[in-house]
């Protein structure tokens, strides 16, 4: 995987865009968390969070419902992914967490965004780096 090539600024730029596209879509009140997932032929392919109103521990995260709106339309191969999360202080890149972390590892993906510098500038890892062995 170290010889793939890794995304552009601008690519990264177009997934942080998609991702905040997905919360002006989608105006659900128990939506918080939307990702969004580029694939090796540039498409885009959002998620937002699911959750119960019901019932709190019932919940799947953006990441594996992009993940999922990737597949069901033939993407195979997977270059990056950004969630984000919304807020009372707005719209803010989400680190995944450990579930995610290993879906994304073992989908191929190869950039997760898991900040922004305060100018807007993304700050990325690799699955393998933000898990604690392979």
């Amino acid at each position: 995987m170290s010889d793939d090539p890794q995304p552009t600024a601008v690519e990264l730029k177009r997934l942080l865009e998609a991702c905040r596209s997905a919360f002006q879509m989608c105006a659900h009140p128990s939506v918080k968390v939307a990702a969004a997932v580029s694939d090796s032929e540039g498409a885009i392919h959002n998620g937002v969070q699911v959750r119960s109103t019901n019932c709190s521990h019932c919940a799947t995260c953006a990441e594996p419902v992009a993940l999922g709106a990737a597949l069901a339309v033939g993407a195979t191969t997977f270059t990056a992914c950004v969630a984000m999360v919304r807020d009372n202080t707005g719209i803010h890149v989400w680190s995944p967490c450990g579930t995610c972390r290993e879906l994304l590892r073992d989908f191929g993906v190869r950039t997760v965004v898991v900040a922004q510098t305060p100018d807007g500038h993304p700050i990325t890892a690799t699955p393998d780096e933000l898990l604690p062995w392979p």
